[in-house]
């Protein structure tokens, strides 16, 4: 890692003292919550800078004089202050930036506070968890089912929360909580994902071509950041839904803030019931929990320790006495120094653990079934980030990991597979954001990757380029190299049976390569609008080899997979969005094509991945009067890819045997269509007060119109009178009511 030694030695070199320097951190007043991305600058010239992830900015480079500091953010009031500065003179100055109270009915959209990153970054999105909560959902909101209604995100089914992002599988999406990675994100089988939206600060979304601090995933990175905690008061929010109630805590603490966030199902009572009547009904719930503790150690020094604990369990004990219990659940720990070196230099350092892990048992007429499951991962993580002047701001670090798998496979209490792995993946990277022209800024990268298992040294460069134009039109580039060595073995249908493993050095890791184009016009504060075409070549793919005999003990990857495979993505997004006004949303449509070809699949041609979709136009839209807010979503897909049969046919053991086995001889693989997917989801909500506390009562109607859209097709081999496929549908209408409060 020669080059991450060069980087941090140039990083600590300290700044020149030819000139001032104007630095500090940007916080919410009202909450004492860092702001990302707020826009500093000293009026009448063209230096400033962008407070980062930790709310830290840094100007350099400033001539002796005086000066009007401007430090803006959208949702707050701008703050200025008139400043005097010597010839070498280093200032801190810490701001603090009073919310806006909206008069009237307007809203506004507070997704465009990370605007300069959005503008710098293609296939970049962020959503504030405000933007969220006034969307339509099915149940309560969720993170994940409102991405879906994003350019370029599809999901699977309705029961999914997985993001299939530009072409890629949900494997291929690294997702994080507070800089720690997760890996299975969803509840109940998939049908909610485990971020609370009581507990969400901020989100942000690289739907490709990602920077250089990400690295891991062929596709997309979620980076989910949960809230700090409110410094000044002790305050309160949550809901209550059909399904869950939830709440979030906030207050003072010592020199800092806390948050506590809980939400857990309160189903198990109406399926106790429902049991009394009905044999066969299991026992289910669902629970998850975030902390958070924000200290201030000096004016130099901030500490964070953070962490997520959920579960789901599932029991079901049948009529004739056979027991089966599925359980699985995340666990992530992390601890977070923030360190200023020097008015140029700040530092962020981590320590983090994480741990996925699923048990399944069942004991079928006395004779037991175990299968286990877990990944656990450690990691040292360190950035720096270095404003060199007014036109580099450099950033580099590190990231080690060590990982834990596990999988233990029993029949009659008979280990039949007990497999244990470890190997671990050093990174190192740097970049540098250069302000080339005004107009013009270049992103550069390089990551660097060593793999245990690979025992080789993986380059990956990136880079991202935005060129202004006039009328408020701006040119965006960016590609970048990928690689990843952790595999996702998925049953598809049911999330708590997924799990991961790594490549061994029998096959070679997958590799992408991103190309991204747009366009975006902002034609006023209130309207935005983009265009943006992708396209992604991926390289040594893998796939389950589900012809290997059962019971199997074969662990290597070469074995376990059918590997060699190649793919593409591509395709066009539009995106036009409606910011502020008493409406606002936006309409979405991608056209997309993604292939994928294996030598050992569909006789070496090129076929779609069920995920492919030509044709997804979004709609989603929210009117607000007064105290009454109502919502809209819209939805049109191509249908999902399938294998239809070309013929059926039997086998017999001899011509007087009446042993036979039927089958169906497949097409050529996903060669046919489900019928095209529509839904339209409606929401109604309304504000009040109720004991001098702020409420909402809310109702959701998911699938308004109650069209059942086709799942899957399927077909009965043990039926020789059926010769025609069974379209197993989605949900019909699904209507929910709740309570929303703040206290």
């Amino acid at each position: 890692m020669k080059f991450s030694a060069v980087l941090i030695f140039l990083l600590l070199i300290p700044a020149s003292a030819q000139a001032a320097t104007i630095s500090g951190f940007v916080t919410d007043r009202s909450s004492g919550e860092f702001l990302l991305s707020a826009n500093v600058s000293l009026g009448g010239t063209s230096l400033g800078a962008l407070s980062n992830e930790n709310g830290y900015y840094a100007v350099t480079g400033i001539p002796a004089g005086t000066y009007v500091l401007v430090v803006s953010y959208i949702g707050y009031e701008t703050y200025r202050d008139t400043l005097s500065l010597g010839a070498e003179t280093y200032l801190r100055r810490d701001v603090e930036l009073v919310p806006t109270v909206l008069m009237g009915e307007a809203a506004v959209v507070e997704a465009d506070r990370n605007r300069n990153e959005r503008l710098a970054q293609p296939g970049f999105v962020a959503l504030q968890a405000a933007v969220l909560k006034e969307l339509p959902a099915i149940g309560e909101t969720d993170l994940l089912r409102s991405l879906q209604l994003l350019p370029g995100i599809q999901a699977s089914s309705d029961i999914s929360s997985g993001l299939y992002v530009r072409g890629g599988g949900p494997d291929q999406t690294q997702i994080l909580l507070d800089q720690i990675p997760l890996y299975n994100p969803s509840h109940a089988f998939g049908f909610f994902s485990i971020f609370n939206p009581e507990a969400i600060k901020d989100m942000r979304l690289h739907k490709s071509a990602y920077p250089a601090p990400y690295g891991g995933n062929l596709g997309a990175v979620l980076d989910v950041t949960n809230r700090d905690g409110n410094r000044n008061e002790l305050r309160g929010s949550g809901g209550v839904s059909l399904i869950s109630m939830r709440t979030m805590i906030e207050g003072p603490l010592a020199r800092g803030s806390f948050m506590v966030s809980g939400r857990r199902t309160y189903l198990e009572p109406i399926l106790a019931y429902i049991r009394t009547r009905v044999e066969d009904i299991p026992g289910y719930y669902f629970y998850d929990m975030n902390a958070k503790i924000n200290q201030n150690l000096s004016t130099n020094d901030n500490l964070v320790l953070s962490g997520y604990f959920g579960r789901d369990d599932l029991n079901l004990e049948t009529s004739d006495d056979n027991l089966f219990n599925v359980r699985w659940g995340n666990s992530a720990v992390t601890g977070k120094w923030t360190h200023l070196f020097s008015p140029t230099l700040f530092g962020n350092f981590v320590v983090s653990g994480s741990d996925y892990a699923s048990r399944l048992s069942a004991n079928f007429d006395g004779t037991e079934i175990l299968f286990r499951n877990s990944i656990r991962d450690i990691s040292v993580k360190g950035d720096l980030d270095y404003v060199a002047d007014g036109e580099h701001a450099i950033k580099g670090g590190f990231r080690a990991t060590r990982y834990r798998f596990s999988f233990k496979r029993s029949f009659n209490q008979d280990d039949q597979l007990d497999l244990g792995l470890k190997p671990y993946v050093i990174s190192a990277y740097a970049q540098d954001q250069w302000q080339a022209r005004p107009s013009t800024s270049i992103r550069l990268g390089l990551r660097a990757n060593y793999y245990s298992e690979r025992e080789k040294i993986d380059l990956e460069p990136r880079i991202s380029v935005s060129h202004r134009l006039p009328d408020g039109l701006r040119l965006k580039a960016g590609g970048g190299r990928y690689h990843q060595y952790l595999q996702l073995i998925t049953t598809e249908g049911f999330s708590g049976g997924d799990f991961w493993v790594p490549l061994d050095g029998s096959v070679t890791p997958g590799q992408a390569w991103h190309y991204v184009l747009g366009v975006s016009w902002d034609p006023s504060p209130d309207y935005r609008l983009s265009l943006e075409s992708y396209y992604q070549r991926l390289r040594n793919l893998v796939v389950v080899d589900n012809t290997r005999a059962v019971g199997s003990d074969e662990t290597r990857s070469e074995d376990v997979f059918i590997t060699g495979g190649r793919g593409y993505a591509t395709g066009v997004e539009a995106f036009a969005e409606r910011l502020s006004g008493r409406l606002t949303g936006w309409i979405g449509y991608t056209l997309g094509w993604t292939r994928r070809r294996f030598p050992e699949l569909n006789q070496g041609a090129w076929y779609p991945p069920k995920y492919d979709r030509r044709h997804d136009l979004v709609v989603s839209a929210n009117y607000r009067s007064g105290r009454w807010s109502f919502g809209c979503n819209l939805i049109f897909a191509t249908g999902q890819a399938f294998t239809p049969a070309s013929a059926r046919y039997e086998l017999r053991e001899s011509a007087r045997s009446g042993t036979r086995e039927d089958y169906f001889l497949p097409t050529g693989r996903n060669t046919a269509r489900l019928l095209p997917y529509h839904r339209v989801d409606l929401s109604v909500k309304r504000d009040f007060r109720l004991f001098n506390r702020n409420l909402q009562w809310y109702l959701q109607v998911f699938n308004a119109y109650n069209h059942r859209n086709e799942w899957f097709v399927q077909y009965d081999t043990e039926d020789d009178r059926v010769t025609t496929a069974e379209v197993v549908k989605m949900l019909p209408i699904v209507p929910t009511i709740g309570l929303n409060y703040d206290f």
